[in-house]
Order: structure tokens, then C-alpha cells, then sequence
């Protein structure tokens, strides 16, 4: 297992790109994530914003109508849309309601699940899921990560019969060997089964 920045020049420059795909600003988490279309040739500006204040993480995805000739301009035009989003600029958009909202309705559980998480082919690891909401989760794991990166979790939790898949979590921040994560893409499937997990814990806690 290697954490980023450490050895050969393909890792460094991964961690340089997903660093460019994410932004810090106003308290949110913008993170660029541009789709490429059917045609092969043109990539469609879509993002999520996110917030974690340590008691939850709500993220939602934002897409829109521009089309770009690379991945790198579809995230430069991408986190200058999540910017004016933020702002209050975007018409008939806001994300407001991720600062508004009553988190408590959606706590992090306390709970000590292996997990284990990848990105690409330059980083894997294994570590020990400390807490755990429907919107994300933190980890805590000898592995270096960085702020921004995006990780395929596979979550151990008892009595189910195979791991919950998150197919992409973003890490929100770091602090020694902990980090915090927000889900940004889960299949349906999947999240019911995280909401099913979600629920089991919070029964029995009452």
C-alpha cells in the first residue's frame, strides 16, 4: 500500500489533477466531476457541492447544459459554476438548503466497520470506519490520503451479507491518520442498503 506524492511520477501527477477537480470556498466542498458523453469527444460540466460540519455530510449533484472539448476545461468551467451556485448567482438553483438543513434527522452513527478504499490504480488501503451517515462516513487508516481525492469505498458491516459499495466518496479533510468522506455516487441499490444499515444502527440506539 503507498499513499500519494510517495514514488513514482504517475502518482504525483494524479494527486495534481484531483487536486485541480476540487475547491474549497465558503464552507463547501465543490468537487468537478465532468461526464463524457456517448460521442467520445465531448465532456458535459457536472459537480457536487458538499458540506461536512463534522456532525454530517450532505452532498448533491449539479449538472448543466455546457459541453467542452476536454475534461480539464469542463472543471475549470465546473468550479466556476459551483462558485456562483454558492454565491446565489444561478438562477432558479441554490444550495442553501445543505447549510439550512436539520442534520440531526441524519447523524453519524458511531461504529467500528473495516473498510477498505481505492482510487485508480495508485492507492489502496484498509482502515477502520470510526462513524457513518447516509451522506458519508470517517475513517480512520495508516494510508496517506489528500483533500479532494475520490475513493471507491467497500464498507464491512455486520449482518449484511456482502460489503456496501460506494462507487465514489470524496474526501472532505484530513487530520493525522483520520479523514472524512462524502458519498457522491451510489447506485440505488446500495443506498438502500446503506439506509438499511443506517436504520438498524439508529434502533439501536433507541
Amino acid at each position: 500500500m503507498a499513499g500519494f506524492g510517495q514514488g513514482e511520477p504517475a502518482a504525483e501527477k494524479e494527486k495534481l489533477s484531483q487536486m485541480g477537480k476540487t475547491l474549497e470556498y465558503q464552507g463547501y466542498t465543490i468537487q468537478s466531476s465532468p461526464q463524457h458523453l456517448a460521442d467520445g469527444e465531448k465532456w458535459q460540466l457536472r459537480i457536487f457541492v458538499s458540506m461536512d460540519d463534522h456532525r454530517g455530510v450532505k452532498a448533491r449533484e449539479f449538472l448543466a447544459d455546457g459541453v467542452y472539448a476536454t475534461e480539464q476545461e469542463a472543471d475549470i468551467h465546473g468550479i466556476a459554476y459551483g462558485q456562483r451556485l454558492i454565491d446565489g448567482k444561478v438562477e432558479g438553483r441554490s444550495v442553501m438548503d445543505l447549510k439550512t438543513e436539520d442534520r440531526r434527522a441524519t447523524p453519524r452513527l458511531r461504529v467500528q466497520f473495516r473498510t477498505t478504499f481505492s482510487a485508480s490504480s495508485i492507492l489502496e488501503g484498509m482502515g477502520i470506519m470510526l462513524d457513518l451517515s447516509s451522506g458519508g462516513c470517517r475513517i480512520e487508516s495508516p494510508v496517506t490520503v489528500e483533500p479532494g481525492v475520490s475513493l471507491e469505498l467497500r464498507i464491512y458491516a455486520p449482518n449484511i451479507e456482502w460489503p456496501l459499495m460506494i462507487e465514489a466518496a470524496s474526501v472532505q479533510w484530513v487530520s493525522g491518520q483520520t479523514f472524512g468522506l462524502a458519498f457522491f455516487r451510489i447506485t440505488e441499490t446500495e443506498r438502500q442498503r446503506l439506509e438499511q444499515v443506517v436504520s438498524n444502527l439508529m434502533e439501536g440506539l433507541s
